[in-house]
């Protein structure tokens, strides 16, 4: 290549990437951080992405699947343009308390370093002080046990990605995925973000969380009559249940039962039996050929016209909208 030639050719920008490394976490949350930005290299473009795999004390990290190989200590994570917490599996408690040197060096880098956590890589972040009183995401399922331990953290686990300057998190484990691409996007621009995801044959943005969430009974309590009248809802959701009739079968006042079933369940008894009532209408708008108004009366709804009203709140769309997306053989 002649002199004029390589001066036309446009200068690399390498970004500095650090994936935080210890025994709890969950390779599969690694694995895809690892090749969401070798993806980013094979993009034709300016960017490179340049992997430091960083341990507490610089040294391989001894996982129960095998030894980790490492490139530096963490040191190494102020002179990174982004520095990623991979997912802790469901062992984030114990992640925190065996590294309070990693927990350290977070609470005091430099915000001018971006720092993106993977679903439970949160605690790690949390533990630091860093998520206090800022939006943060991961596994929904997790997030009520998160917010008992990190309660000054604004959990919104209905969220696939909240993006606050300098932290970014993503929800479940496989959404390091999308994790990963915010941090590119951040980076390298939408354009290298969106070629990224074409590579990898994913989704750019998939969307929140709530179009994974169970619509009702995901919560894991130990109150056993609010169990009970969880039963009983799902059981007997097309009748019009009273609050007076579920108190009775709980044994306890109308107060009482409202407090403890949302305690329990995250919803009142009149939402939960309305979650469960929508619910079972998808089912039948996807397998019945039963017309809109006897779908409606079968999950306990006379008026078709308030039916469609709450199935569209629900779920964003009329019944017949819903079935035409998801069951368009049915008639």
């Amino acid at each position: 290549m002649d002199k004029t030639a390589s001066a036309l050719k446009p200068a690399r920008t390498v970004h500095r990437v650090g994936v935080v490394m210890c025994r709890q976490h969950s390779l599969g949350s690694l694995g895809l951080v690892m090749d969401t930005f070798r993806m980013g290299n094979q993009v034709p473009g300016a960017d490179r992405f340049e992997l430091w795999r960083l341990s507490a004390d610089g040294r391989p990290v001894d996982h129960p699947d095998g030894q980790l190989a490492i490139d530096g200590g963490l040191d190494l994570m102020a002179r990174m343009d982004a520095v990623l917490i991979p997912s802790l599996w469901t062992e984030g408690e114990q992640a925190v308390a065996e590294n309070a040197v990693l927990v350290e060096a977070l609470r005091v880098l430099s915000p001018n370093v971006l720092v993106a956590t993977l679903c439970t890589g949160a605690y790690l972040l949390a533990a630091s002080g860093r998520l206090d009183h800022r939006p943060a995401t991961l596994h929904w399922m997790l997030a009520d046990a998160f917010s008992q331990k990190y309660p000054l953290v604004q959990v919104r686990a209905g969220e696939n990605i909240t993006d606050d300057g300098d932290v970014v998190c993503s929800g479940g484990s496989l959404a390091a995925m999308d994790g990963c691409l915010q941090v590119v996007r951040r980076l390298a621009g939408r354009d290298t973000a969106r070629r990224v995801a074409q590579m990898m044959v994913v989704d750019e943005q998939r969307g929140p969380q709530t179009r994974y969430m169970p619509a009702y009974g995901w919560r894991r309590h130990g109150d056993r009559e609010m169990r009970r009248i969880e039963a009983s809802l799902v059981a007997r959701h097309a009748e019009p249940l009273t609050l007076d009739e579920l108190a009775a079968l709980a044994h306890v006042s109308v107060r009482t039962l409202q407090r403890r079933f949302l305690a329990a369940t995250g919803m009142t008894p009149i939402q939960y039996q309305q979650a469960v009532r929508i619910e079972r209408a998808k089912d039948l708008l996807e397998s019945e050929h039963l017309p809109v108004p006897d779908v409606a009366a079968r999950v306990g709804y006379q008026d078709r016209v308030a039916f469609g009203r709450v199935f569209k709140k629900a779920t964003g769309m009329t019944p017949a909208a819903w079935r035409q997306q998801r069951a368009p053989m049915v008639g």
